[in-house]
């Protein structure tokens, strides 16, 4: 499908500001964000339209689209912390399904397409399995924030599938993704900023393995989706088999990029998966994509970019709640 102007949520967070800040010159981009305490000001892109509004507030959401007419939607916003999840998931049904459910709603109303942008925490665990999750293999969540997103799912393919007037979605299942801009109670910039500091860095006890991509690779990928992904179909999108790494090695890796910086063992969380696997063929079969970036690169991009905006990180990190 083409679209010159598309809606992008969560565009002051992490992979959202990535994608505006990759295609704000093939498509005019109209931003809404919350602006909760998970998203930077300073994440805007130059050029893309900045509008504040929930995306779980139907009337607000229906009034946006008509303003702006908008060709398509991409829905990255979402609350995404497990830890926060396990403690209180009532902002995590909000965002991630009943806004998801509004934004599909609005899209099937104007006959446009959403790309939905979702995780592959859906899957649940793969430390048992032989081979690397597909997209045809079932939605096993362990945590609340993954059962909010696999639920997500579950309705916008009834919405696709099950109606008189189908909605056009486009769902994307990402690996684990790093790179600038990532809020800094995720695992590689709370690391980085504890080695700058001096303080040690808190690693789960048990080894977990886990894909470790390239905001830049994710992106592309999802716009690949926006553009040939098919409709009711998802797709996931992994980097290379190689970049698949225990968080402990990649956690000493970016101690090593620092160039300092202690770790200490603690208690695993609550619903703690040991491995996120996927295979990424169909993405490069259907959408003509696939990574890009070793785990290398990827590590000394997002290291590097860290050290260079130590304000940043230091302004994030204060916008976490206690």
């Amino acid at each position: 499908m083409s679209a010159d102007r598309i809606l992008v949520t969560g565009h002051l967070g992490f992979i959202a500001s990535g994608f505006c800040e990759r295609y704000v010159g093939a498509y005019e981009i109209v931003g809404v964000d919350f602006a909760g305490w998970g998203s930077m000001k300073k994440n805007l892109t130059p050029m893309v339209q900045d509008i504040r509004a929930d995306i779980a507030d139907q009337k607000t959401m229906a009034r946006i689209l008509d303003e702006t007419a908008v060709q398509a939607i991409i829905n990255f916003a979402a609350e995404s912390h497990v830890d926060r999840s396990n403690e209180d998931d009532s902002s995590f049904w909000r965002s991630n399904v009943m806004g998801a459910r509004t934004l599909a709603l609005e899209a099937r109303r104007r006959k446009i397409r959403l790309v939905h942008v979702s995780t592959d925490e859906v899957y649940g665990d793969a430390q048992s399995k032989d081979r690397p999750w597909i997209e045809t293999d079932p939605m096993l969540p362990k945590n609340p924030y993954a059962v909010t997103k696999a639920a997500a799912e579950m309705l916008l393919k009834v919405y696709a599938e099950g109606t008189k007037n189908p909605l056009d979605v486009v769902i994307t299942r990402g690996a684990n993704t790093i790179g600038p801009r990532q809020f800094p109670e995720k695992a590689v910039p709370k690391a980085i900023r504890c080695f700058i500091r001096d303080e040690a860095f808190p690693l789960f006890r048990t080894p977990a393995r886990r894909m470790w991509m390239h905001v830049k690779d994710h992106v592309e990928g999802i716009e690949a989706a926006l553009r040939r992904g098919k409709r009711g179909e998802v797709y996931n999108l992994a980097p290379m088999a190689a970049s698949e790494q225990v968080t402990e090695n990649v956690i000493e890796r970016v101690r090593d990029l620092v160039g300092r910086g202690k770790i200490r063992k603690v208690e695993d969380r609550l619903n703690y998966d040991l491995r996120y696997w996927m295979d990424a063929s169909k993405a490069k079969d259907h959408l003509g994509w696939e990574a890009r970036f070793d785990l290398e690169q990827t590590l000394q991009e997002t290291v590097r970019w860290y050290l260079d905006h130590v304000d940043w990180l230091e302004e994030a990190w204060a916008k976490i709640p206690s």
